[in-house]
């Protein structure tokens, strides 16, 4: 782990996040839908060991869990893991609050046949530590789902000769909103997974976006849009060369 990790200080960070922190929008709940979809279509045995890294507001818990034997959710916000413990859960739930960095398998012991880790790159301190606390909790022939915004984004590019941005790799007001502490191409994304010992098993895009999330969210509310428009730019996303264009980068790892 990096020398300057300060837990104590990740905390502090973590749930100053969470008090303003909210992922509910038309935009942002159908492309979670699109994700939480793909990931029990790649599942095999309904006993398999599934651990969830990042828990938020539970959307993606209660879908996974109902693939899985059971379903371990590790988060670092007392806030979000004590939220969820009230509200009904199924009973292969389990509720873990550690920071990511410090959830490994020689402190618990842990091997997993499916690790969910979508959304938790961008944010975190040390991915370089999590990726390798990743790999050695993950059972010979598992898969890891991952997903990450993706920098190239089709709105980003458009934002970029707009002048609203500098670079494409710049964080944007949202992204500091949301905590994000870097960007991910395709390429640093493939580099970071594999130099943690993974094999990518599969890539795919994430809708194919267009503009940014306030204006698709405003079109929706407005009816201008519907899910089924979102869905068809999924399906854009999924067509050979319209995976750098779109919203975000889903990956299913190995182990080599």
């Amino acid at each position: 782990m990096s020398a300057n990790f300060d837990a104590n200080k990740e905390r502090e960070f973590l749930n100053g996040l969470v008090q303003d922190y909210t992922d509910s929008s038309p935009y942002s709940e159908i492309k979670k839908e699109i994700i939480v979809q793909m990931m029990p279509s790649r599942m095999r045995g309904v006993e398999a060991r599934g651990l969830q890294f990042g828990c938020a507001n539970g959307y993606e818990t209660n879908r996974l869990a109902s693939a899985l034997g059971s379903l371990d959710v590790v988060d670092g916000s007392s806030i979000f893991i004590d939220r969820l413990r009230k509200e009904l859960h199924p009973d292969n739930v389990h509720f873990h609050l550690a920071l990511f960095e410090e959830y490994d398998h020689e402190g618990t012991g842990a091997v997993y046949d499916y690790v969910s880790c979508n959304y938790i790159l961008e944010h975190v301190y040390d991915t370089a530590h999590i990726l390798r606390n990743i790999h050695g909790m993950l059972a010979d022939g598992g898969s890891v789902f991952m997903t990450v915004p993706n920098a190239m984004a089709l709105s980003r590019r458009l934002a970029k000769e707009m002048g609203l941005m500098e670079s494409l790799h710049a964080l944007t007001p949202n992204d500091h909103k949301h905590g994000h502490r870097r960007t991910y191409t395709l390429d640093t994304l493939r580099a970071d997974v594999q130099a943690a010992g993974f094999r990518i098993h599969e890539e795919a895009g994430i809708v194919f976006k267009i503009l940014a999330d306030f204006q698709l969210n405003k079109l929706l509310k407005d009816g201008f849009l519907t899910k089924e428009h979102i869905l068809g730019m999924q399906k854009l996303a999924e067509q050979d060369g319209n995976r750098a264009y779109a919203d975000s980068i889903f990956l299913v790892l190995k182990k080599h």
